[in-house]
This record gives C-alpha cells, sequence and structure tokens, in this order.
C-alpha cells in the first residue's frame, strides 16, 4: 500500500483543484472519485449524433475574473470560452421582452435601481459579511425599494441561487455576486453579461483541472466509491473503498454534505465537535433543487444571446430559468441545430414528491409549448429529470461567506473539507473553486 500526505475524496473541481496546489507543493495525494470520469457534479455527456450535454447549465459568472479563472491561472491553465450573455429575457403576453422592459420600470425605478447598484458597487467586504445573517427580502425592505426593483432584485437572486423564495436568499451572497457583475461589467450591455460558459462544455474545465493534477504527479482513481472515513488517531485516517483501504495523516472531503454525513464516523465526530455535528446533520436538505427538461431540437427556439427567467410560471407558480446553450456554444450541437436547459427552481421536498413532480412537469411542458411554438415540431429528443443538491449547500441566511461550514475542524486535525457546501463565495463552481484554494491553504499552514 503506498503511502500519501493527503487523501482527497472527490475528483470534482474542489477535489481536483486542492490536490493541484498540494502536489505543486510538495505534498504526495491521492484522489478518489466514485465516478468513472472526473468531474463530480459537472459532468458532459456525449450523445450519438454530434450531441455534447452539460448535467446542468454551468454557466460562469464573471468568467474571466471568477474564482475558476482564478484557480486555473494558478495551475497555469487557460481554457476556451463561450460568448457572453447578453442579459435576461421574460416571456410576457406572448412575446419576448428585455428584462427593463417586462418590469416596465418609470423613471423614478430607473433612478432607484441605479442608486442601489452603485451601492452595492461601493459596498465593503465587512457589510456584505453582515448582510450574511438576512434574506434578499429584508434587505429589499430596509432599502425601501419599489415593486418594480424588488421584483428585479428577487429574480436576479434566484437566477444566482435556484432558490424559490427570497426568504431563504442571503442578502451577503446576493450583494457579493453581484458586487462582481458590477465592477466586472465594463462594456457590457447589462451587470450580469460577463457570465460565460467553458467552450465544447463544461469537461472542457475539468480536462484542464484533471491535466494540471496529473501533470503535478497526483493520483487520481476513477471509479473508486468511498465507504468509510475511520478516525484511527488523531494523525491517522482510514479510507475503506470499494476496491481497498488508504491511510494517512490528513483527508480532504470535497463531497456535498448529503454524501459526506454517509461517510464519515458522525457519532464519533459528534464527541469531538458536538457544535459542527449537530450543525451538519440539520443541512442534509439545505440546498437548492430544480425540475425540467433538457432538449435537442433541430432549429433555433430563439435566436437571443439572452439567458431566460421568470419569477412565477404562469400555471406552474414556480420560478423559471432558461439557457439556450448553442446560442453561446455552437461545437456541442449538430449544425443549426439547438440544445436548451428549460428548469422549474423548486425545493428538495417538491423536487422528491413524485406525484408533485409529475403534475409539475405536465404544467410546465404546455408553458414551453406557448413560449416556443416549433418546439414540438422541431423536437430530437427530450429527457425530463428533477435534480436535488444543484449548487451544494443553498446559499441562505446564515449559510453563506464565514457562515458557512469550516474547511477545518480544530477539534479533528487533519480533517478538512473543500467544495460548494464550504467556506468559500460565489454560485456553485465559483465556490468550489474558492473553496478549493482555501482548504488548500488551511492544509499548507498546518491548521
Amino acid at each position: 500500500m503506498e503511502n500519501y500526505d493527503v487523501i482527497i475524496i472527490g475528483g470534482g473541481i474542489a477535489g481536483l483543484g486542492a490536490g493541484s496546489i498540494l502536489q505543486e507543493k510538495g505534498l504526495k495525494t491521492v484522489v478518489l472519485e466514485r465516478g468513472r470520469v472526473s468531474g463530480g457534479r459537472c459532468r458532459t455527456f456525449e450523445m450519438p449524433g454530434g450531441w455534447k450535454v452539460d448535467s446542468g447549465t454551468h454557466c460562469i459568472d464573471d468568467a474571466d475574473h471568477s474564482a475558476c479563472s482564478k484557480l486555473l491561472a494558478r495551475l497555469g491553465k487557460d481554457i476556451p470560452w463561450s460568448r457572453n450573455l447578453q442579459g435576461f429575457m421574460f416571456y410576457a403576453e406572448g412575446s419576448w421582452k428585455p428584462m427593463m422592459e417586462y418590469l416596465e420600470m418609470t423613471e423614478g425605478d430607473k433612478k432607484q435601481l441605479a442608486e442601489f447598484e452603485d451601492w452595492i458597487r461601493n459596498i465593503g467586504d465587512a457589510e456584505i459579511d453582515e448582510l450574511d445573517k438576512v434574506s434578499l427580502n429584508k434587505l429589499i425592505r430596509d432599502k425601501g425599494l419599489s415593486a418594480s426593483v424588488a421584483d428585479y432584485a428577487r429574480t436576479i437572486g434566484m437566477v444566482h441561487t435556484t432558490l424559490t423564495d427570497a426568504d431563504r436568499i442571503s442578502a451577503g451572497e446576493f450583494a457579493y455576486i453581484y458586487r462582481g457583475s458590477l465592477i466586472h461589467a465594463k462594456g457590457f450591455i447589462e451587470p450580469f453579461s460577463g457570465v460565460r460558459m467553458p467552450l465544447g462544455g463544461i469537461r472542457t474545465l475539468i480536462k484542464a483541472l484533471e491535466d494540471a493534477y496529473r501533470e503535478r504527479g497526483g493520483t487520481l482513481l476513477l471509479d473508486t466509491t468511498v465507504v468509510k472515513v475511520n478516525v484511527k488517531s488523531a494523525q491517522q485516517f482510514e479510507i475503506v473503498t470499494n476496491k481497498e483501504s488508504y491511510k494517512a495523516p490528513k483527508v480532504i472531503v470535497a463531497a456535498p454534505i448529503w454524501n459526506m454525513l454517509d461517510i464519515l464516523p458522525m457519532d464519533e465526530l459528534a464527541t469531538l465537535a458536538p457544535e459542527w455535528a449537530a450543525r451538519i446533520r440539520t443541512m442534509r436538505q439545505e440546498t437548492s433543487s430544480s425540475m425540467g427538461f433538457t432538449i435537442g431540437t433541430r432549429a433555433p427556439l430563439l435566436d437571443m444571446p439572452y439567458y431566460i427567467s421568470a419569477w412565477r410560471l404562469p400555471g406552474v407558480g414556480l420560478p423559471m430559468q432558461v439557457l439556450l446553450h448553442t446560442n453561446f456554444d455552437n461545437t456541442i450541437a449538430p449544425k443549426d441545430h439547438t440544445i436548451a436547459f428549460i428548469g422549474a427552481c423548486c425545493t428538495p421536498e417538491q423536487a422528491l414528491n413524485k406525484e408533485f413532480r409529475e403534475k409539475t412537469l405536465v404544467a410546465f411542458w404546455e408553458v414551453v409549448k406557448q413560449m416556443f411554438p416549433n418546439v414540438e415540431q422541431d423536437l430530437v429528443w427530450r429527457k425530463d429529470a428533477y435534480i436535488v443538491g444543484i449548487d451544494g449547500l443553498a446559499r441562505s441566511p446564515g449559510m453563506t461567506g464565514k457562515l458557512r461550514p469550516p474547511v477545518c475542524l480544530p477539534e479533528v486535525p487533519g480533517l478538512f473539507f473543500a467544495g460548494d457546501c464550504y467556506t468559500g463565495r460565489g454560485i456553485g463552481m465559483n465556490a468550489a473553486a474558492d473553496s478549493a484554494m482555501i482548504c488548500a491553504e488551511a492544509v499548507l499552514s498546518g491548521k
């Protein structure tokens, strides 16, 4: 059995990123990934006929300035990006409208929004940390935002968090993401037009991270499922997998909380870190979810470089997010064909309720046919799906920024965490990349 300095559980962005940094610093690591390919929840599936379908939208905010880009740059990697999004579109009364037109903002509303954005652009980190404790709705009330500006803020918050209720959206995370978009929006039509995707699918990003890890001498073991983590002593962990066991003085769990709970000895850890264990056990369902359709069509559904959204879908009652992926990346489908992700944000309880899910998807498809009248005529394939755990830990009050579960436990030396459920900021992949860098520095500092 080989000896490793650090065993990393999970071969997604966080696991590969942290592993690459540690390998570069001279530590010997192994990444254990249960999938047959690396990436975790970031996957690109290749279908017959030239279709490359991601397991989600995989939009990366502020692409050039994002945590993902910073991690790649740190590892000496660069990737090609899709074209930029141009803003948001809404469906109303049989036609598509830009967000501002849809919201019918008065001159007073526009002035208030400009003042609100100016405040966010100049907000400091300490104030954002305080906003982590309150909801977006409370921030809206405290700022006295008009109905139209409030709807704008709630819709932006929903798109960033996939949460259906602005009382559950952290004002701190909203302000942090929005601030970055405003600061890096130079030259774009709208502040969120800096959003891009890895060209060719999310596999492009994952492969760059995997290459960086292997080039630094890291060991990546695929199709290796961790069954249990045993704390053998204060400085020794045993990782039991479906193939064999591994031992090391340090372990990084780069897996979401709901998977981590199934492999860690929580009863034992509860005696060592009772407050942490009690909190972690309440977080299994504290995440974001969606249900809807991924479709391929033989003609464009809407030839506009916009993200499509709605705070509430008529006849469905849930928020909507639509990404016409091929409007930004024409390398992932046959020529002149379209891949679209059409989702309704929901709670984990709703997504897991079969009766609710089936009823909602039927109603949702009727709305889709109204929005895109030729969708059934041009349909090549359609996959109905629901996902629980889209962006890791829900970005709700008390669960963002420094209030997230930490990347290390002083009570259990050698046990570390990385990913979109732990300390780090940003949407999904950016949170994972940010957490990877924070975790690696914690390991290197000997915490």
